[in-house]
């Protein structure tokens, strides 16, 4: 058979040039509750290839690993675990949450809560990103566990331009003002190099078409992500 992600001819179980299983098969909803679980106990190595490869190839990279090209990157499950707990633990020490406090202080629940477990939110951007992606890139055919797949990665790699920021408002310590001009500035970046990803993934049509898509599939996915989280600090607050 050939090899998914290094196209050598090869028998047997293993490729027996780069070492990735033959077994690899597409994602379904079915297999996706055993990949999930098989990311916290097997490590696959490339940490920082994988984090290159998502700021530079984003596209290419995505579109590898859903088709079978695995072997070279940190599994999805596990980049996101890793990155959640570094970004969980900086985001308390970063000063945020006072500024939050400060700021949002006659919000609602929905805001008050984002703004102290900002991670939670992120992770919720996930299914509502899958949803999104699964309707307006229908064409594509990759099923909703793909997807999830795919925005498992694009919010990982996300928590890790959020980390960047983290630090530098570790570093600077800014007032109120100057910690606006960083938290927008922070957030834009975040969204640029969403609709990044989601145009060079799904590389199709007109240029202006496929950032139309983009920007679509972040600002609704944001908006129902907002509206999960609302659902949530309500069951929270029964």
């Amino acid at each position: 058979m050939e090899c998914k992600n290094c196209n050598t001819i090869f028998e047997g179980n293993y490729c027996n040039n780069c070492g990735q299983k033959a077994s690899e098969e597409r994602f379904n909803i079915l297999n996706f509750p055993a990949k999930f679980l098989h990311g916290f106990y097997h490590v696959h190595s490339g940490l920082l290839f994988t984090i290159r490869e998502l700021f530079i190839r984003p596209g290419e990279t995505l579109r590898g690993y859903i088709s079978g090209k695995r072997v070279k990157y940190f599994n999805p499950f596990t980049y996101l675990l890793l990155i959640s707990l570094v970004g969980g633990f900086l985001y308390k020490w970063s000063g945020v949450p006072e500024h939050f406090n400060d700021i949002f202080l006659a919000s609602g629940d929905t805001i008050r809560f984002t703004g102290k477990y900002f991670s939670y939110r992120m992770l919720l951007t996930i299914p509502a990103y899958a949803i999104m992606c699964n309707i307006i890139y229908r064409s594509f055919k990759y099923n909703i566990a793909e997807h999830l797949i795919i925005n498992t990665f694009l919010i990982s790699q996300s928590m890790v331009v959020m980390v960047v920021w983290l630090l530098i408002l570790i570093l600077v310590k800014p007032g109120s003002l100057v910690f606006e001009i960083l938290y927008i500035s922070a957030f834009s970046s975040l969204i640029i190099y969403q609709m990044v990803v989601f145009s060079r993934l799904f590389k199709t049509g007109k240029t202006l078409l496929r950032w139309i898509k983009a920007a679509a599939t972040v600002l609704v996915g944001l908006g129902l992500s907002f509206v999960l989280m609302n659902f949530l600090v309500k069951i929270v607050h029964l």
